[in-house]
C-alpha cells in the first residue's frame, strides 16, 4: 500500500495549510460570530493536488490515473460542482430543491461516465441484477450518501473525522480487492479530510460547511460503487453501506421521524444523533470522540 500511504500523506500536507489559510467569513454562528465555513475548498484542493503531485512523481500513479483519465476527470468535475453549490449555500441559504437538483444532475453525470452499481453481490453469496432499476438505485445511492454526510455535520469535527475513517477503510478494502486507482483516490480523500480535522475539532477554528460535507459525501458515494468490485465483477454494496452505518442510519431515522411527525422530510430539525447526545450531557469533544468510536466499529464490520 505504499502508493496509497504516500498519496494520503501528500493530501494531508496540502490540505492542512490550505485549511489554515482559508479564513473567509460566511455565515453568522450561534454566538453571533462570523464563521469560516468553506472547508470543502481545502479538502477539494488537497484531494486534487495530491493526485496530480503523485502522477507527476510516480510512474505507477501516472499509469493508474492515465488508464481511467476520463472517469477521473468527470468525477472531479461533478464533485467540484457539488462543492461549489455547497459553498454558495454557505454564503447564502439556497432552497433545498435547488441543491437536490444539482446533486441529481451531478449523480447522473458520473453514472453516465460509468459509476454505477449494475449487479450487486448479496451477503449470502447470491447476486442481484438491477436491470432497468440500475440508474434509479445508483443515483439514489449517490444522493443518499452525499446528504448523509451533510446531516451528521452538526457538531465540530464529526463529519470530517467520520469521512476520514470511512475513506481509510475503503482505501484498504479497494486495495485488497485489487482496485489500485480507487484505493489511491480513497487515500487522497482520507488524507485531505485528516488535514482539515485538526482545525475543526472542538472548539473549531474552521467549519466544514455544506461545501465540504457535500463534496466528501459525493466522493465517497461515487468511489464506493466504482471500486468495490469483487472477483466476479459485481459490486458488493453492503461493504461501504456498513462502513457508512452512522450517517446512513442517522439519515434514515431522520426521514422516518419527520414523516411520522407530519413534517417535510427535507426540512431541518434539531433531533439528529449529535443533537440527542448533546442534550444527554455529552461535552463537544466527548460527542466527537464517541462518533469516531461508533464509526470505527462500523468500519471494523465492513472489514
Amino acid at each position: 500500500m505504499d502508493i496509497e500511504l504516500q498519496t494520503a500523506a501528500v493530501a494531508l500536507c496540502v490540505a492542512l495549510p490550505l485549511t489554515f489559510a482559508l479564513r473567509l467569513p460566511t455565515k453568522t454562528g450561534r454566538r453571533g460570530e462570523q464563521m469560516p465555513r468553506i472547508g470543502g475548498l481545502s479538502i477539494l484542493g488537497g484531494f486534487v493536488a495530491s493526485i496530480l503531485i503523485m502522477a507527476l512523481f510516480s510512474d505507477e500513479a501516472r499509469r493508474l490515473v492515465g488508464d481511467d483519465r476520463r472517469e477521473f476527470l468527470v468525477l472531479v468535475a461533478c464533485g467540484a460542482v457539488v462543492c461549489a453549490v455547497g459553498a454558495r449555500d454557505d454564503f447564502k441559504d439556497l432552497d433545498w430543491r435547488y441543491k437536490m437538483s444539482t446533486h441529481f444532475l451531478a449523480a447522473l453525470g458520473i453514472y453516465l461516465a460509468g459509476f454505477r452499481i449494475g449487479e450487486t453481490t448479496l451477503p449470502g453469496g447470491g447476486t442481484l441484477a438491477l436491470g432497468w432499476m440500475d440508474p434509479v438505485v445508483s443515483v439514489f445511492w449517490l444522493m443518499l450518501i452525499t446528504n448523509s454526510i451533510n446531516l451528521i455535520d452538526g457538531r465540530d469535527g464529526v463529519a470530517a473525522g467520520v469521512a476520514a475513517l470511512v475513506s481509510s477503510t475503503m482505501s484498504y478494502i479497494a486495495w485488497d480487492l485489487g482496485h489500485d486507482l480507487i484505493a489511491m483516490l480513497f487515500a487522497a480523500l482520507a488524507g485531505a479530510s485528516l488535514g482539515f480535522v485538526p482545525l475543526n475539532l472542538p472548539q473549531a477554528k474552521r467549519f466544514l460547511g455544506d461545501s465540504g460535507a457535500y463534496f466528501l459525501g459525493f466522493m465517497i458515494a461515487g468511489l464506493s460503487i466504482a471500486g468495490f468490485v469483487d472477483t466476479t465483477g459485481r459490486v458488493p454494496l453492503y461493504i461501504p453501506l456498513v462502513a457508512l452505518g452512522l450517517p446512513v442510519l442517522d439519515t434514515g431515522v431522520a426521514f422516518v421521524r419527520r414523516y411520522l411527525d407530519g413534517r417535510h422530510p427535507f426540512k431541518h430539525d434539531a433531533d439528529h444523533f449529535h443533537d440527542r447526545m448533546e442534550r444527554a450531557g455529552y461535552s463537544p469533544l466527548k460527542l466527537t470522540l464517541v462518533s469516531y468510536a461508533i464509526t470505527v466499529l462500523f468500519c471494523a464490520g465492513a472489514l
